[in-house]
C-alpha cells in the first residue's frame, strides 16, 4: 500500500467543463446555456499557491467542484526518499489551501489528472515507476472526500504506459486516456482504459496503428461518447500530426482523425461542445513556417474540420487546454523566447478569434497547463513557476481576474 503524506506548507453560472456535468442531462444543459459575449481584457494575478520544493514541480490540474472550492494534482520532488509523489491539493472557494495530500512509494510517481467521484472523492490518474528497469505503468488512485486512499491500480506491459488523462462517465466510471510503448517492435500506441468506481477495469484498449500516436486528454461528448487527442507519426515520417479519436462507451473505436503537415502539429487539449462537436486545443508549424502557434480547431460530431485559427505572431507559443467562457473561449499556453518562458492566457471568441493575450512576465520560466472558468468568473490555472538553470520549477495555483494584481 502506498503512503498517504499530509503536511502544512510555509511557502457566474460557468459550469461548463464536462469534468463538472456528471449526468448526461445536466450535461446538455451546461453546454447549452446561452451566455453573452464578453472579454475581461488584461488579467493579472489575484491569489496564487506556489509549492517550493528542492526538485521539480508542476500542477498538471485543476477542477472546480459541485459543492464549491478547487482541487489540483501534479507532482512535486518533496525532498524524500522515493523522489517524485504525486501531489494533491484542495482549496476552498476563495482559494485558501484547505489540506494537502503526496502519494508515492518505493519508486517515482506522477500526477496528472483528477476528476471529482459522484460521492464527493476524487480519482487521480498518472504514472508510476514500475520495479523493472526501464518500465513504467499507469496508475490510478481512488480517494474519499479528504484525500485519503481509498484504492489503487497500476495497469501496464512489458513497455512503458502512461495516463495523462481521465473524465467521469455519465455512471460514475471514469475513461483514461495515455499511451503504451510497444515493445521490440518500436512507437507507440493510444492506450483507452475504463475503470469502475470500484476499480475493475471495464475494458482497455490500445489503437493499434502504424507509426507512433500519443493521446494526451480525453473528454465526453454530449452523446456519452468520448473524444481524445495527442499526435501521430506514421511509419516513416518524422514530422508529427494533431490525432484525434473518437470512441464509443463500451470501447469501440468510432473513428480517427489527423491533420497537419510540415514540421510537428500537436494536440494537446480537447473538449466536448454543444451539438456533439469538438474543440482541439494545440500548437503547430505548418501554419507558420516553422515557428509553433498557438491554435484552436472545431471538429463536427463526424470527425470533419468546421474551421481551424491559429496565432501568426513571430516566435514559438504553445497552447495546451482551453475551457469555455462567456461567449467564447479561454486558452492556456506558454511563450517560448532566449530569456525564458512565460505563461500566455488568450480569450477567443465563439468562432475561434482571439479577442485578448495575456502575457504573465514573471521571473524564472513558467508554464501554463490547464485552465477553468470559476463560477466566479476568475481564470484558475494550474502549472509550474520559478524554474531556472538552477531549480526546475514549482508546483502553482494561479487566480486570475481583470484589474490590478496582488
Amino acid at each position: 500500500m502506498r503512503r498517504a503524506g499530509n503536511f502544512r506548507l510555509t511557502i457566474c453560472d460557468l459550469r461548463l467543463v464536462i469534468g463538472r456535468c456528471w449526468s448526461a442531462s445536466l450535461l446538455v444543459a451546461c453546454l447549452t446555456v446561452p451566455t453573452p459575449a464578453l472579454s475581461q481584457g488584461p488579467l493579472s494575478v489575484q491569489r496564487e499557491f506556489v509549492l517550493s520544493t528542492p526538485g521539480l514541480g508542476v500542477g498538471n490540474a485543476i477542477i472546480e467542484l459541485r459543492a464549491g472550492g478547487f482541487a489540483a494534482v501534479g507532482y512535486a520532488d518533496l525532498g524524500t526518499s522515493t523522489g517524485t509523489d504525486a501531489f494533491f491539493v484542495r482549496f476552498d472557494a476563495a482559494g485558501d489551501t484547505l489540506w494537502t495530500r503526496s502519494y508515492g512509494g518505493e519508486h517515482e510517481d506522477f500526477g496528472w489528472d483528477v476528476v471529482e467521484a459522484v460521492d464527493g472523492g476524487f480519482f487521480i490518474a498518472g504514472y508510476t515507476e514500475a520495479p523493472t528497469a526501464g518500465r513504467e505503468d499507469v496508475l490510478v488512485l481512488r480517494l474519499d472526500a479528504v484525500g485519503e486512499l481509498l484504492w489503487e491500480r497500476t495497469l501496464g506491459g512489458e513497455g512503458r504506459d502512461r495516463a495523462w488523462s481521465a473524465t467521469l462517465t455519465t455512471d460514475g466510471d471514469i475513461v483514461i486516456a495515455g499511451e503504451s510503448e510497444r515493445v521490440g517492435q518500436g512507437g507507440r500506441d493510444a492506450y483507452l482504459i475504463r475503470i469502475g468506481d470500484d476499480g475493475e477495469v471495464r475494458w482497455a484498449n490500445t489503437v493499434d496503428a502504424p507509426g507512433d500516436q500519443r493521446v494526451y486528454h480525453v473528454a465526453r461528448t454530449t452523446d456519452g461518447a468520448f473524444v481524445s487527442t495527442g499526435t501521430t507519426a506514421p511509419d516513416g515520417e518524422t514530422n508529427r500530426d494533431v490525432y484525434v479519436i473518437r470512441i464509443t462507451g463500451d470501447g469501440s473505436l468510432g473513428w480517427t482523425r489527423s491533420f497537419g503537415g510540415a514540421p510537428d502539429d500537436v494536440g494537446h487539449g480537447v473538449m466536448g461542445l454543444a451539438g456533439g462537436d469538438v474543440l482541439v486545443t494545440g500548437y503547430d508549424g505548418s501554419h507558420s513556417g516553422g515557428d509553433r502557434d498557438v491554435y484552436l480547431m472545431r471538429l463536427a460530431s463526424n470527425g470533419d474540420l468546421r474551421w481551424w485559427h491559429h496565432d501568426e505572431r513571430p516566435g514559438e507559443d504553445r497552447a495546451m487546454m482551453s475551457a469555455l467562457r462567456p461567449g467564447g473561449y479561454v486558452t492556456v499556453g506558454f511563450s517560448m523566447a532566449p530569456t525564458g518562458f512565460d505563461m500566455v492566457i488568450l480569450e477567443s471568441d465563439a468562432d475561434g478569434n482571439e479577442q485578448t493575450r495575456t502575457l504573465l512576465e514573471r521571473p524564472g520560466n513558467d508554464r501554463g497547463v490547464m485552465i477553468l472558468t470559476a463560477q466566479t468568473g476568475e481564470y484558475v490555472l494550474a502549472g509550474t513557476v520559478d524554474g531556472s538553470n538552477s531549480s526546475p520549477g514549482d508546483f502553482a495555483v494561479l487566480w486570475l481576474a481583470s484589474g490590478g494584481s496582488h
